[in-house]
């Protein structure tokens, strides 16, 4: 899934696709671009050839997943104006800064020198509201990442430092502080990790310390010891996507502190609709590129059926996968001034939504996600979501423990809904898309009462039979453990994960 990593911390990468060689006989005309400020640029050829400024900031690291990709991979950030030295003809500018600002998109005939003014106005601004926008998934060179999250309009970027074992900061003083402040509001930080091996990837913000990591064993230490050692430093444990194989057992016996429900396989210019070596889906269940993107969100599902209040995040892999800086990202409801400390704190909470597209209001009789309501009686509740977004809605569904509960093609809704056995409600939006998936989804409003009991054995039943599936492919490969010792501490770990799923069945 990842060729590229921690190379981006240092290590320029040429893409004979995107260097464009201009014929001597061609005429050269000089093509200004204004901006207003940071901002991320694509120059397109009428033949789709991509055009950057010599040496500009690009990500010179992720891997092309289809053709379309070759537009984000033929980006590039300007720091306010971007001087091109291009061939006479027609082209396509475009410039974007993030999520909340319009994407702008000019068609240009160059005869001549021009300056061409773009400038992205603002068409929503969450921190007016009180929201704070996160991506947990960043492996981008810590010394662009004042310049990447101040052109995405990304208030906190999770930089990836470590990665099994890679270390950026092998050989270097360990600074005091590990954060980059491009302001007071958009800040990056760099002392993360990520274990991502056989079992899956397990991301640890905030350390105090490097540390290592799984090393070269693809399935031993088990992710959950590197995690612990992580927690032992105060870490933030955020489980990266829901198809891992690993996940249902780390879900029973490490505490999960957020997971990824809008996470690497959502790209901007396609969709990775395959789960890598995670647990392959029913692709009758679940087809093509919406297929995946449901089996994804219905895992996440199961684990809060099973009573586990699990906050949703988001992360783009920017560096290895096809998407900008804050593509995919977290939204917490934090008022007041910014700080990480407050955005963690929030999240906790369960004060959030995870988007690369609509922005969401949702709440339940007035409370918010990440609240608890008490249900004293069979009344329906009162239920509101609003979205927005630059691109058409397709739809809006408010769901309760996972079924679709009411929907509608506008961009409100307004539905009341009976409580019932329900111990969740959540929204979900889409946006209309040929490409990729685009959607917003809420962390959850939580319901308790002597009714609200879930009968979660269904799920429970399927995480019982994913870990037998789990302990098959174990037992049946000779070279995945060293020695006989290591086998049995993993499979003794799968065995309790087991125990702690079969319970509900009885």
């Amino acid at each position: 899934m990842k060729g590229a990593g921690l190379a981006a911390l240092g290590t320029a990468v040429t893409y004979p696709l995107y260097t464009q060689q201009t014929a001597v006989s061609e005429r050269i005309i000089r093509l200004t671009i204004e901006t207003d400020g940071l901002a991320r640029l694509e120059v397109r050829g009428s033949a789709d050839e991509m055009f950057q400024p010599h040496n500009a900031l690009m990500d010179r690291t992720a891997s092309k997943r289809s053709e379309k990709d070759r537009y984000y991979l033929g980006h590039f950030v300007s720091s306010g104006t971007a001087v091109l030295n291009v061939p006479a003809g027609r082209y396509t500018v475009i410039v974007e800064k993030g999520l909340e600002f319009e994407r702008l998109e000019a068609e240009v005939d160059l005869n001549d020198d021009q300056t061409l003014r773009l400038a992205p106005k603002r068409w929503v601004n969450m921190a007016l509201k009180g929201w704070w926008s996160g991506d947990f998934h960043l492996h981008r060179p810590p010394e662009d990442a004042k310049m990447l999250l101040a052109a995405e309009d990304l208030n906190l970027g999770v930089f990836f430092t470590m990665w099994n074992t890679q270390n950026f900061w092998e050989g270097k003083q360990i600074p005091p502080n590990s954060i980059e402040r491009a302001d007071s509001t958009h800040v990056a930080t760099l002392m993360n990790a990520e274990d991502e091996r056989g079992g899956g990837a397990w991301m640890m913000h905030n350390l105090k310390k490097p540390f290592p990591l799984g090393g070269g064993g693809r399935w031993y230490p088990p992710g959950r010891v590197v995690v612990e050692r992580a927690k032992a430093q105060g870490a933030w444990f955020d489980c990266e996507k829901p198809i891992w194989w690993e996940v249902p057992v780390m879900a029973a016996v490490e505490r999960i502190d957020s997971l990824g429900v809008l996470h690497n396989h959502y790209n901007q210019y396609g969709m990775v609709a395959d789960e890598a070596w995670g647990r392959p889906r029913d692709q009758n269940l679940y087809p093509g590129i919406e297929g995946f993107s449901n089996y994804s969100l219905s895992l996440y599902y199961r684990y809060l059926n099973m009573g586990n209040r699990y906050p949703a995040s988001a992360g783009s892999a920017s560096g290895v996968l096809p998407s900008p800086p804050g593509y995919n990202r977290v939204y917490v409801y934090a008022p007041g001034s910014f700080g990480v400390d407050a955005f963690y704190s929030a999240l906790r909470a369960g004060r959030s939504f995870v988007t690369n597209g609509p922005i969401l209001t949702f709440n339940v009789n007035g409370k918010i996600p990440g609240d608890t309501i008490e249900i004293r009686s069979a009344r329906p509740l009162l239920v509101m979501a609003e979205a927005q977004a630059r691109e058409a809605i397709d739809r809006i569904e408010i769901l309760a423990n996972g079924r679709i509960v009411a929907e509608t093609i506008q961009p409100k809704l307004e539905a009341e809904v009976e409580p019932k056995g329900y111990t969740w409600l959540a929204v979900r939006c889409y946006l209309k898309s040929d490409l990729t998936v685009r959607l917003a989804h809420s962390s959850p409003i939580y319901l308790r009462g002597p009714r609200q009991i879930w009968d979660s054995g269904e799920d429970a039943a399927y995480f019982v039979k994913w870990i037998d599936d789990l302990v098959r492919e174990t037992e049946a490969d000779p070279k995945r453990f060293e020695n006989t010792e290591q086998k049995e501490e993993v499979l003794g770990t799968y065995l309790t994960a087991r125990t702690h799923y079969d319970r509900s069945l009885r």
